[in-house]
């Protein structure tokens, strides 16, 4: 039976308030369940399954592997096909699915697939959702929503440790997934209430949409009419190209930032409850309670932002490393009490935003000089790059902590990022500067 088109619930489904909450739910549980596991899968792999850190950070490295292959595959079906709800749901049932196999999973192997599945329904939940996002709304304000939606993904992973490790405490091993699952089938449901959104044929694909409201939002702060605008129209740059972008030294050095850093925080994530547990004798709820203390920086990430316009994004990201390679080994030291190591595990949490959040900007700038046009581009080279990070990270901290323990591991990020926070400066700059002021002495 068709529903009326004038009653409240037919509304309701094609609102760009329902569609915005469905997208900030899925993103909100995405992270839900990926911050569950941090406190747990450690443990079952080393108790349950009797396996060492290298299987763990192996494990964690796995979910950033079926990322990286299914957010392309998304891209292209859901702008093929025009249709979001579909491998929206397809990707939200596949979470569930994936979250039960870790409560059932009695051998490595299962659980393997079970992470990898997991990244596959974690590139369907962002692909789709800020596609979907790109479709209802109009591209001037597509940058204010999608700011305050992806809200909901810093929440879910604030809160998904705590929860895990208290449910994995006083619940059982099954608890946590169990609980994340429930969570998924009601997102599910929600996905299948709202409509789909209407397509205009022969629309836009839903990156060029998403890159056209980073141009709207730059051009209104670079081309206003002021004496420095020509108003003879300038000759066509040429066309930018994905191979052009990458022999770009301000390109390259933000994507060896992004890799570095990434490969840092997400390597610390299968590293420190191995470590709390041997050191402090730490329980799950503990461990879970004290990564939130690392989370909760991540809320400052728009004052960040704010300062690395008016100050510089180059030397706010450089600022992030060398406070990340400060704060590494300081997590690493043997405190008397466990929650000594909340003050340096919350600077090492601050570093990370302090870090990437000027990164996107600088690239877009960059992108910009460059004569536009490849937003998509760049900011598919900035995903790849954050997706190769949360790889190496975890699977190269599995196996230092296996052959030479917690204290070396946090050592060598804190060297690589030291030896990789120059790479960030603008040299050029620097040296232009300084001659300027040699000469007007």
């Amino acid at each position: 039976m068709a529903e009326p088109s004038g009653s409240a619930w037919y509304r309701a489904r094609r609102s760009r308030i329902s569609v915005a909450c469905v997208v900030a739910l899925t993103l909100f549980i995405d992270m839900l369940v990926y911050g569950v596991v941090i406190p747990c899968l450690p443990m079952l792999v080393i108790d349950r399954l009797k396996g060492n850190s290298t299987m763990v950070g192996f494990l964690f490295g796995c979910y950033a592997f079926g990322l990286l292959l299914a957010t392309p595959v998304f891209a292209i079906l859901s702008d093929k096909y025009q249709n979001r709800r579909y491998p929206m749901m397809a990707g939200m049932l596949g979470l569930v699915v994936s979250t039960l196999a870790f409560a059932i999973a009695d051998t490595y192997v299962l659980l393997v697939l079970a992470r990898v599945a997991q990244g596959v329904a974690g590139g369907a939940s962002w692909t789709i959702g800020l596609g979907m996002l790109a479709d209802v709304f109009p591209t001037k304000k597509l940058g204010v929503v999608m700011g305050t939606v992806l809200t909901a993904h810093t929440v879910g992973f604030a809160i998904g440790p705590a929860a895990g490790g208290f449910l994995y405490e006083y619940g059982g091993f099954s608890a946590p997934f169990t609980f994340c699952a429930g969570f998924a089938v009601i997102n599910f449901f929600a996905i299948v209430w709202i409509a789909e959104p209407l397509h205009k044929k022969h629309s836009e694909k839903t990156s060029v949409k998403v890159s056209r409201a980073q141009e709207d939002i730059e051009a209104e702060g670079s081309f206003t009419n002021n004496e420095e605008t020509p108003l003879l129209p300038q000759a066509k740059k040429p066309k930018v190209t994905m191979w052009l972008l990458l022999k770009n030294w301000r390109i390259m050095s933000c994507l060896l930032c992004v890799v570095v850093s990434a490969s840092v925080f997400a390597g610390i994530e299968p590293a420190l409850p191995i470590h709390l547990q041997l050191t402090y004798n730490a329980s799950a709820s503990t461990i879970g309670l004290i990564f939130v203390t690392m989370v909760v920086p991540a809320f400052l990430a728009p004052l960040i932002g704010h300062l690395s316009d008016k100050i510089g994004r180059q030397v706010i990201s450089a600022t992030g490393m060398i406070l990340m390679a400060v704060a590494s080994p300081l997590v690493a030291l043997h405190f008397e009490s466990i929650y000594m190591i909340i003050p340096p595990l919350m600077i090492f949490g601050l570093s990370s935003p302090v870090t990437l959040t000027p990164v996107l900007p600088e690239m877009g700038e960059t992108v910009h000089d460059m004569g536009g046009a490849a937003y998509a581009q760049v900011y598919a080279l900035y995903n790849m790059a954050y997706s190769i990070g949360m790889f190496i990270g975890p699977v190269l901290a599995g196996a230092v902590m296996a052959s030479s323990g917690f204290e070396t591991l946090m050592l060598a990020f804190g060297f690589s990022l030291l030896i990789c926070s120059p790479v960030m400066m603008d040299w050029f700059a620097i040296w232009r500067a300084i001659k300027s002021f040699v000469r007007r002495d």
